[in-house]
């Protein structure tokens, strides 16, 4: 099964129904629901949608959305050992750096999102949600 690894702005784009974007990302996920792929995100990923909703959402709908994400992906934590990597790395968009090093040690086959140069240097290969689809459909 392939493991896809979603960017918080992939998730953000499903929950906000940001268009044109939320039709692939529905794809996606439906792809997950058929078993099709495995789709995970970190742990910042939920604090990250918490966090931007808040200024657009009453709180009892960002639970809702957040319980509702959680039925369909898997939880990475991000940790020591991604944050010293982090640092060490001294990239400069440090969230995307704790992604990248979360994913790729959990073994992720892409990292799906909309912010490709955020990941153009890591051996991970990016796509977004149209490029993933377009490729394995």
């Amino acid at each position: 099964m392939i493991r896809l690894f979603l960017d918080t702005n992939v998730v953000l784009d499903l929950l906000e129904r940001r268009e044109p974007w939320v039709y692939d990302v529905e794809v996606i996920f439906q792809l997950a629901v058929e078993k099709r792929v495995e789709l995970l995100v970190s742990d910042l990923t939920f604090i990250n949608i918490a966090y931007i909703a808040r200024k657009s959402f009453p709180k009892d709908k960002i639970f809702d959305a957040l319980v509702y994400l959680r039925r369909f992906v898997g939880v990475i934590g991000i940790g020591q050992e991604v944050i010293d990597r982090v640092l060490a790395s001294r990239h400069v968009d440090f969230e995307d750096s704790a992604q990248y090093f979360a994913a790729q040690r959990e073994g992720m086959d892409y990292i799906i999102t909309r912010d490709r140069k955020g990941f153009e240097f890591l051996d991970i290969e990016s796509l977004t949600p149209k490029e993933f689809l377009d490729r394995f459909l």
